[in-house]
């Protein structure tokens, strides 16, 4: 599994609109214009989950089996203004390891490629959220 955190960053003005983030090496991306969160995977990635929380017990999912989806905040109860924090996850085309024994825990007597799983790719970032608006922050910026 590759994890990869990002922190992305604001001009000095902390405009609020757009911006565009990206961890090219996994292939995921984030872009922020308005209440709205458009991700981007590699085209081969599928079964795409983001997950969103944030202030006052916020939480949203979406789910997509084959191309990136996007979150709209409000669809998913009251944005309150604050830091919330998303998390990107999608399986790849790429086979995990093979085992190495058959006696392995969980082993069910199939041949080992009927169930291979799948590598895993995440992605995670941080944004925060004035007057409803998506604000992108640097690390000076961050709360604990």
């Amino acid at each position: 599994v590759t994890i990869l955190s990002l922190l992305l960053v604001v001009p000095a003005s902390g405009a609020i609109g757009q911006a565009r983030s990206a961890a090219a090496d996994a292939g995921l991306s984030a872009r922020y214009a308005g209440s709205r969160i458009y991700f981007d995977a590699d085209p081969t990635y599928f079964n795409i989950t983001v997950s969103v929380s944030g202030p006052n017990g916020y939480h949203g999912q979406v789910f997509s089996e084959r191309r990136a989806p996007s979150f709209r905040l409000a669809d998913f109860g009251e944005v309150a203004d604050g830091l919330y924090h998303f998390e990107m996850t999608a399986a790849t085309q790429t086979y995990a390891a093979e085992p190495s024994s058959r006696e392995q825990a969980g082993y069910n007597g199939r041949e080992p490629t009927a169930q291979r799983p799948r590598e895993g790719v995440s992605f995670t970032g941080s944004f925060r959220v004035e007057n409803g608006q998506v604000l992108v922050f640097d690390d000076a910026d961050q709360e604990t």
